[in-house]
């Protein structure tokens, strides 16, 4: 098959970007044609992957006619890398633009998302769409290739999920961009998802069922680094550490530092590492004001090696969210053979059973951390069961082969029903 897959700007290392790169991997490993369609790539961010997949980068229509600071132009590792002759003009246009369209959705997303849809060439058999907005583009795609639409929906927009948000000019536009994404979603031939829990979320936002194709993860990765060195240079041989991975919006960084606090009272050996690139100086304040700043270390990993590393230098791995479709940082953390706790609402809770291969929690508070996080403290042995169990789990169920052979049956059955 020749695939086509669109994606939204590649800016950073996360989640759903390795997710595509991966399966666009693997997808070509199984025999296919993959081509990746997107509007810009920061180099940086997987160099590693890029060289391996072919990519069509379709800038923003109005790229050059308006202040890059409203129309993304090329994705770079730092915003102040932009012209000063742009950085003059951004601010006071961007504020003006922002109050009149929106979050920018008029000049932004939508005319970049209907740009992607018209220039993808025909003779692909199916359409592949991931991260929202993308199935805007797949819209305009579709009816010009003649091919089905698959969606990888890792998660629907936010303006299902917020009614508390409708204030202002959002009571005017998010209807608007509701009612676009329903209209766009209607030509979608099937959906996929990663959890129960993003079915839910696709079946409230459209009344729509999906199916649950769950992700991969790169195990020899995580299972050949030792931690060891990492330990050894901040001087946390004798200390139990927690650690939390990632950028995702649904996880409560600020709880971490207060459950910590909690534990500090009692234990003087634990220590937090929060690897984000996010919230970074909320938490040095909240650390400072909850005395704990000298038992936090903020990283924010570079590349999958470093991250690996930083994986096994921790006792367990905490994913403090209330929320979350899926969680790719907890199959990471079993991976790497480590205790994790999550909460019932997040989707990756929905493969760990409780103290078999992980720990569930009810809600994911600073208390229910810091008491679950006490009985690791106390009981090593749970810890290196529930370590080993999750590490047999994900390697025996979670390979990025897997996932990619999974998908490629998706992309068949669709296919065979639309063309009949």
């Amino acid at each position: 098959m020749r695939i086509a897959m669109i994606h939204t700007p590649f800016w950073a290392r996360a989640g759903g970007e390795r997710q595509i790169l991966r399966l666009a991997i693997g997808l070509e490993k199984l025999g296919h044609e993959v081509e990746i369609f997107t509007n810009a790539v920061n180099e940086e961010s997987y160099p590693e992957f890029f060289e391996k997949v072919k990519i069509n980068v379709i800038p923003h229509p109005l790229a050059g006619k308006l202040p890059s600071g409203i129309t993304p132009q090329v994705a770079k590792p730092k915003i102040s890398e932009t012209t000063h002759g742009d950085e003059a003009k951004v601010p006071g246009i961007r504020k003006w633009m922002s109050t009149i369209v929106g979050r920018q959705y008029y000049t932004s997303e939508v005319p970049a998302m209907l740009q992607l849809g018209r220039k993808i060439p025909k003779g692909f058999d199916v359409i592949n769409n991931h991260n929202f907005p993308t199935e805007w583009a797949a819209l305009i795609a579709k009816k010009r290739l003649k091919a089905p639409v698959v969606w990888m929906c890792n998660e629907p927009p936010y303006w299902f999920f917020a009614p508390e948000q409708r204030s202002g000019l959002r009571k005017i536009n998010w209807p608007l961009f509701e009612l676009l994404d329903k209209v766009a979603v209607d030509y979608v031939d099937d959906i996929m998802v990663l959890s129960h829990v993003s079915e839910g979320y696709v079946k409230k936002a459209y009344n729509r069922s999906s199916t649950i194709v769950r992700t991969g993860v790169d195990v020899e990765l995580f299972q050949k680094a030792s931690g060891k060195s990492l330990r050894a240079k901040y001087g946390l041989e004798n200390s139990f550490v927690m650690l939390f991975v990632g950028g995702s919006r649904y996880a409560h960084r600020g709880d971490l530092v207060r459950a910590l606090h909690t534990l500090s009272k009692k234990y003087e050996h634990i220590r937090l590492i929060l690897d984000t690139s996010r919230e970074r100086e909320m938490l040095t304040r909240l650390s400072e004001e909850l005395g704990v700043s000298d038992k936090i270390l903020l990283f924010n990993s570079k590349t999958d090696a470093e991250l690996a590393e930083v994986y096994a230098a921790c006792d367990a791995f905490v994913y403090p969210a209330s929320a979350s479709p899926w969680g790719l940082v907890v199959t990471e953390a079993m991976a790497a053979g480590k205790p994790v706790i999550v909460s019932r609402q997040v989707g990756t809770s929905e493969i760990i059973q409780d103290n078999v291969n992980g720990i569930i929690i009810d809600k994911a508070t600073p208390e229910e951390i810091a008491k679950q996080v006490e009985v690791l403290v106390n009981d090593p042995n749970l810890g290196k069961k529930l370590g080993e169990n999750a590490f047999r789990y994900v390697k025996e169920t979670l390979s990025w082969e897997r996932y990619a052979e999974k998908v490629e049956g998706v992309f068949r059955r669709t296919v065979s029903r639309t063309k009949g």
